[in-house]
């Protein structure tokens, strides 16, 4: 994408702000489909699950996610996303994006304003989300790669403080004045790059709810 002349921006969560599902559990399930490995699928995300119940911080978990994609070759799983945007494009009612982040950032498309997406899950679980918004810049969990293959490793889980330092980062790159510029989240742990803007809205009912989800 092209610089924005604006140097505000719009920096936004993911999974339960812009959309009404977890990417990354719903892009597994995906795969587990096409390879009939249902019952695994269901077996590791229902583990990570209990890791979360347990207390296990969202940092940890998230990173426990990738072992899923261990040895998997990098155009092969973005070709799954790609399939996987395609399916729920034929489903959009089961696949709906959420208001009102979604038309606010339609509306900073509208305006020239820059937007970002601040998440902890990876690129191709949101295939769907950038066809959207193309010009979305995405900051994101990034599994290591080696041979062409993810390793089932990532550099850093964005989660919390680390989303924070991801904007910070961001902002100082793409000349962003974090004062006039906006951020979204649906969780407790958005809370930290959300205070680095100057206006901000926190939506959703489980905002302090943090034992159930990941990214």
């Amino acid at each position: 994408m092209e610089d924005s002349d604006s140097s505000q921006a719009a920096y936004t969560d993911v999974d339960g702000t812009v959309v009404a599902y977890n990417s990354i559990f719903e892009l597994l399930r995906f795969d587990a489909a096409e390879r009939l490995r249902c019952a695994e699928a269901d077996e590791f995300l229902a583990g990570l699950r209990a890791a979360a119940a347990r207390g296990v911080p969202r940092s940890e978990t998230n990173a426990r996610y990738f072992r899923w994609w261990q040895g998997r070759s990098v155009t092969e799983v973005a070709e799954l996303g790609e399939r996987w945007a395609d399916f729920q494009a034929d489903s959009p009612m089961r696949w709906q994006f959420l208001e009102p982040v979604a038309s606010l950032l339609d509306g900073h498309t509208r305006n020239r304003r820059r937007i970002v997406a601040v998440t902890a899950s990876f690129e191709p679980a949101l295939v769907r989300v950038k066809r959207r918004w193309p010009q979305l810049q995405i900051l994101c969990t990034l599994p290591r790669i080696r041979n062409s293959r993810y390793t089932g490793e990532i550099e850093e889980a964005l989660v919390g403080a680390a989303k924070a330092r991801a904007v910070a980062s961001h902002a100082a790159e793409h000349g962003v004045d974090l004062a006039a510029s906006l951020a979204y989240g649906d969780h407790d742990s958005d809370l930290p790059f959300m205070a680095l803007t100057g206006e901000s809205l926190l939506v959703g009912p489980k905002a302090n709810d943090q034992s159930v989800t990941i990214a």
